[in-house]
């Protein structure tokens, strides 16, 4: 099994959340753990990537994450 790298995991965690998703929902899309989990839904907040669904407990891409997740799949093209 390859490792993924930061930046992949990141795109992985907004590709989930297109949709509004629980965390248990990105946990086990990603297979992350809890700890990790919740530092990069952190990280990715930080970022302006990821927000909170309207006060709930769901997380959903913002534009920029949008944005982001598009450099990322046509960057993939490229490799």
């Amino acid at each position: 099994m390859v490792k993924r790298d930061r930046v992949e995991i990141m795109a992985e965690i907004l590709s989930l959340c297109l949709e509004p998703q629980t965390k248990t929902h990105v946990m086990y899309g990603t297979n992350l753990s809890w700890k990790m989990l919740q530092h990069y839904l952190s990280e990715l907040q930080t970022l302006k990537l990821l927000e909170v669904h309207n006060n709930s407990t769901r997380y959903v891409a913002t534009k920029r994450g949008r944005e982001f997740l598009e450099k990322w799949k046509e960057l993939q093209l490229l490799l």
